[in-house]
């Protein structure tokens, strides 16, 4: 077997054992409780992305190792199909999801707000629905907001604090609808002239919070977005050895075309 075979096989048992936890997080999230999880939105793709990898290490093990030209040519073809997909998909996220939210700071304060409108369209319709229901209980179950500063007695303190997004989405009145602050969590309600429907939404009950508020899910988008950004540099890596492993299959493709030496003779 030549280097190039050597490579490929090296590189899918490499694959085959990065897919193994993949898997596993994902038949665990299928055997957690769906009806209050937010993981609900995730655990498909994980477990579809986890066994897609899983069987085409083992096919490109196979086909690498057996030289066995038309299962490589198929390992090739869904290669191939997964490279443009992947890239597709990485440019639309850059070009869409890359100008959408930000957040508009609060005068005089560290606090940021995130409204609804600033994200796109698209991105919007996943958190309406059933598909927020889902997020909402998971935040509520989780006790998100629990997390939330303790010792701020005064608002000049909790002012000074810089909020993760779904904090300061759901976990706290907006700044226009004016009610007084007690404590992170509690506000008292004053005659609020503010239009918005967030403003009405807001209840000290620490299961209802602003849960039910525009601002929460615009928050939670925010907070997607930041870690799918976050992610920005692992995915380039992910598509470069993904290109890597498909260039010296193409090459581990074109040995097994060739007749073996005693063949030849």
């Amino acid at each position: 077997m030549n280097l190039a075979n050597n490579l490929l096989g090296l590189l899918n048992i490499l694959t085959f054992l990065i897919s193994v936890p993949i898997v596993i997080v994902g038949v665990q999230l299928y055997r957690v409780n769906a009806a209050g999880q937010c993981l609900e939105v995730f655990r498909l793709p994980v477990l579809v992305l986890g066994v897609l990898i899983m069987v085409m290490s083992i096919v490109g093990i196979i086909s690498a190792c057996c030289r066995i030209s038309w299962l490589l040519w198929i390992y090739l073809l869904v290669m191939l199909l997964l490279l443009i997909g992947l890239m597709s998909i990485y440019a639309i996220s850059f070009f869409i999801i890359w100008k959408s939210g930000g957040g508009t700071r609060v005068p005089g304060t560290e606090l940021k707000e995130y409204k609804l409108s600033g994200y796109a369209e698209w991105l919007q319709n996943t958190v309406q629905g059933k598909g927020w229901d889902s997020l909402k209980n998971c935040l509520v179950v989780s006790q998100a907001c629990n997390y939330m500063p303790k010792n701020d007695t005064k608002i000049q303190e909790f002012n000074m604090k810089e909020l993760p997004p779904i904090m300061a989405g759901c976990c706290k009145p907006l700044a226009e609808c004016g009610f007084s602050y007690k404590s992170p969590t509690v506000w008292i309600r004053n005659n609020s002239t503010s239009s918005s429907p967030d403003c009405k939404a807001w209840n000290n009950d620490p299961k209802v919070l602003c849960y039910n508020c525009d601002s929460c899910k615009a928050g939670t988008l925010e907070q997607l977005l930041d870690t799918w950004k976050s992610m920005h540099f692992l995915k380039i890596v992910f598509l470069g050895f993904l290109v890597l492993v498909y260039s010296i299959g193409c090459c581990a493709f074109k040995n097994t075309r060739k007749k073996p030496d005693y063949w030849r003779q």
